[in-house]
């Protein structure tokens, strides 16, 4: 990193960290608490901007000092005191129906959002106010259970993350060595496939000539990225996950590579879950590659079956249970035949009520356009793979030339493409 780069990034930490200790002195815990509720109020009621920012923040400051049972009562709250009014959307509704005016169709909307939306819109003036809503959507649905329903309050979040996050408003950004640090350490920490242990493995990963990485970022969550996947060049489709995760290995010359990898793709934030990043994120970074490296020809990744042994356990618990008590490489081997023949199951056979794939990457590539390209057998041989995969890992191609027919495909009947005798 040149003497400028070292500079810029250490001023951009000192920032954002003056950024979060203000925010801090501004969220400090008052010794005498203010009732949330009473500032709902105040922030639904009031018409001045500067009000509604300072009403917003006292919010957000005592959400994150409820109780369990204090914070189970205030989305009781908003799920029951701030729904539709159902007697005035009826009205809408009717008066629509009778006379389909601009100006009924106006009130029909607005009687369309139930008090919550409206309060979570308020809530979001500030500059970080954005954050903050994802990440008590994340508080929501890690605290949602069969005994705390909180589900249209969940749901209200949700379908405004779709409209605030939708692909106009996402900025695609490589993730290099020269990335502030503050955005690198989190790289490390969202890391979900395959786990990121020290600075060294994190730089071999973005600063090698094989190797990229690309984000999504929002401008409202401008140092928090929310998808990001991991890229490796190579010169041939690769059957193992060591291929690419080994940091001492023979650097190709550019010319000799022709085959991108997608072997890690991680989504970062919990309060975003079920807004769709991935798919755009792929396309964006083909198109990119095919402009920055035109010797790359194939696009593929190499990808987990994190729920096959899950699967296996309702297929077959006998061998379920012996793989899982002896945990060992020997035990899969001599099992090879079975798990061979039940992961082709579990791929080209769907046992859900909707007729889509069984497996959750499989459901996200196929639905890319993506097809099921080769099935590799002791590709992973870690001690989450054991557990999760049984050792597997799949390549998925996708190929420029009939990703939209294998998207219609797969959207139509939920069809399976695979390259053939798989």
């Amino acid at each position: 990193m040149s003497y400028t780069q070292t500079i810029s990034s250490l001023l951009e930490n000192i920032f954002e960290k003056s950024i979060k200790t203000s925010s801090k002195l501004l969220f400090k815990k008052n010794n005498q608490k203010n009732d949330i509720y009473q500032i709902i109020e105040n922030l639904i009621d009031t018409k001045s901007n500067i009000s509604r920012v300072k009403y917003a923040k006292e919010f957000f400051a005592l959400v994150n000092h409820l109780d369990d049972q204090e914070f189970d009562d205030l989305m009781v709250n908003l799920r029951d005191q701030r729904d539709l009014n159902t007697d005035q959307l009826k009205l809408c509704i009717d008066n629509y129906i009778e006379e389909k005016s601009e100006s009924n169709y106006i009130k029909l909307q607005k009687a369309q959002a139930s008090k919550r939306k409206d309060l979570f819109r308020k809530l979001n003036c500030f500059d970080e106010a954005t954050t903050f809503l994802v990440n008590l959507r994340r508080k929501i649905l890690i605290k949602s259970s069969n005994e705390n329903n909180y589900q249209k309050v969940e749901n209200d979040l949700k379908t405004l993350f779709i409209d605030w996050f939708n692909k106009g408003f996402l900025v695609m950004k490589p993730i290099d060595w020269n990335t502030p640090a503050s955005i690198l350490e989190k790289i490390i920490k969202y890391e979900s496939v395959h786990q990121i242990n020290t600075w060294r493995e994190l730089r071999d990963r973005i600063d090698s000539n094989d190797r990229r990485c690309f984000a999504f970022f929002h401008p409202a969550m401008a140092t928090e990225p929310l998808i990001f996947v991991e890229v490796a060049f190579l010169n041939d489709i690769p059957t193992n996950i060591n291929t690419i995760l080994k940091e001492k290995r023979d650097l190709l010359n550019e010319s000799e590579l022709d085959t991108a990898v997608f072997y890690s793709i991680s989504n970062c934030q919990r309060g975003l879950d079920g807004i769709s990043f991935g798919n755009f994120l792929i396309k964006d970074v083909v198109t990119f590659i095919e402009k920055e490296v035109p010797t790359i020809k194939h696009f593929i990744t190499l990808s987990p079956v994190p729920k096959f042994m899950k699967w296996i356990k309702i297929k077959d618990n006998d061998l379920y249970n012996v793989l899982s008590n002896d945990n060992s490489l020997v035990s899969f081997e001599e099992n090879k035949t079975i798990l061979n023949t039940y992961i082709r199951d579990y791929l080209l056979k769907s046992d859900r009520k909707d007729g889509k794939p069984n497996d959750p990457v499989s459901r996200f590539h196929l639905g890319n356009g993506a097809s099921l390209h080769q099935i590799n057998f002791m590709a992973d041989t870690s001690e989450k793979s054991l557990k999760k995969g049984a050792t597997f890992m799949i390549n998925y191609k996708y190929d420029s030339e009939y990703i939209e027919e294998n998207h219609e495909k797969y959207t139509r009947d939920h069809r399976v493409i695979s390259k053939k005798n798989i």
